[in-house]
């Protein structure tokens, strides 16, 4: 007698959406998704999101509800981006106090959107927020691994040790204190940044190091958008190349799709800035190839 084989998951991890939920569907239909009782699912497939769900774009609430939906009833999980971390760090003292709370929210021009769509049910917002607290920075499978921005082992690690993946109470508290081992990881793994600490900052009072963005992934095959600013070359260790891919979002990539390594690559090409929404279609045991991207 022959025992029936659990088919293996594939994994379709989707780019920075930034609100841009029209482009978030067209993409789910084109990897086959279909809508049922509200949550989009495919048989045998999970949607991995790499974060940057809100801000930019024009509908992050629809966003961020069919997102919720869908890792709710299992169909995808996800991680923070810095810009769900900036609305965390400003919001969340104030979430026992709508009105505070919408303020704090709109400290970012894009969030007032948010704002707007719950403007009648603020309290629905508010458990979204919460709902976000817990999602974590970092997925660290034997057959996947993701985050935002930087895949840093010694950052990962410093994270494992304080029983740190989610920006809970005790995650935000490591964030806010600004400079220590656990800011320093944060800040790597979620926002892509390094700090230098020079001996003097003469030109910025109260600041203790120049942060800068970095560019870690070891081949150079894609742009960075020029909208990103300036991203200084580093060298970490790239993940070895019999262990689980890592995949990541944050640089706002421009050209062809295109893996940055044998076990790296970026899945976020630009859709905040007129891009495509890309996709990589992954199943655990498969070698990285550019033949994977869905766009």
């Amino acid at each position: 007698m022959t025992t029936a084989q659990t088919p293996a998951t594939t994994y379709d991890i989707i780019g920075d959406v930034h609100g841009h939920y029209d482009k978030l569907i067209s993409l789910l239909k084109k990897l086959g998704y279909e809508k049922q009782e509200g949550i989009w699912h495919k048989p045998n497939h999970r949607a991995v999101f790499v974060g940057d769900l809100i801000d930019k774009g024009p509908n992050a609430a629809a966003v961020l509800t069919t997102v919720k939906n869908m890792v709710d009833a299992g169909t995808a999980m996800m991680v923070i981006g810095n810009h769900e971390l900036n609305w965390i760090h400003d919001a969340a003292d104030h979430t026992d106090d709508v009105l505070t709370f919408l303020d704090a929210t709109e400290k970012h021009h894009s969030r007032r959107q948010l704002t707007e769509a719950f403007k009648c049910e603020p309290e629905l917002l508010i458990e979204l927020f919460h709902w976000l607290r817990d999602q974590p920075v970092y997925i660290d499978q034997t057959d996947l691994r993701v985050v935002h921005a930087c895949w840093d082992e010694d950052a990962i690690a410093c994270l494992k040790e304080a029983d740190i993946n989610r920006l809970d109470r005790f995650g935000l508290a490591g964030y806010r204190d600004t400079y220590s081992d656990l800011h320093l990881a944060l800040d790597r793994v979620v926002a892509g940044c390094a700090h230098q600490f020079p001996a003097s900052l003469t030109h910025k009072p109260g600041f203790r190091s120049t942060r800068f963005r970095i560019r870690w992934w070891p081949d150079n095959r894609v742009s960075i958008n020029p909208i990103e600013g300036n991203v200084v070359p580093v060298t970490i260790s790239p993940p070895e190349s019999d262990s689980a891919p890592v995949f990541f979002g944050h640089y706002a990539m421009t050209g062809e799709p295109d893996t940055l390594g044998a076990n790296v690559a970026s899945v976020d090409y630009s859709a905040a800035y007129g891009g495509s929404l890309v996709a990589y279609r992954h199943t655990a045991g498969q070698p990285l190839d550019r033949e994977h991207f869905v766009t």
